[in-house]
């Protein structure tokens, strides 16, 4: 038996405004699940209309099954769906986000790609001028 422990799913390095949202774009901290789980219940970890388990779940988890999104992103090695080159032409995402009130999901993963993108520019810019700066110093 998987013994689930809050403080993994916690653990991950990344900025806690993203902590929460998944591969599809999902922001799990309102989850009534989740919110559960964090307070030692282990009730509705899996969706009982879909079969699929909450994507912070541990791989292990022996109930249900990972979510196409969740398993197509881990096989790509990304973190989030809008990460893929072929995000926008892909029919699995399109038919993810024509459902209703998911367009919200599609935002935000686009606008959390979009500031990455844009902090490993600025970390590239920021490190080639350093090394620029310590060859002219040599």
């Amino acid at each position: 038996m998987v013994t689930l422990k809050r403080e993994n799913v916690l653990s991950k390095k990344i900025r806690p405004s993203e902590r929460f949202v998944r591969f599809c774009g999902a922001d799990c901290s309102g989850c009534e699940a989740y919110k559960r789980f964090m307070t030692g219940s282990e009730d509705w970890l899996v969706n009982v209309h879909t079969g699929f388990r909450w994507c912070w779940l541990p791989k292990d988890y022996p109930k249900g099954k990972d979510c196409k999104i969740r398993t197509c992103c881990e096989e790509k090695r990304i973190e989030y769906c809008g990460e893929c080159p072929q995000f926008e032409t892909c029919s699995r995402m399109k038919e993810f986000y024509s459902q209703s009130g998911h367009e919200v999901l599609k935002n935000r993963i686009q606008k959390i790609v979009k500031e990455r993108g844009r902090m490993i520019r600025w970390k590239f810019r920021f490190w080639r001028a350093c090394l620029t700066n310590a060859k002219r110093n040599n």
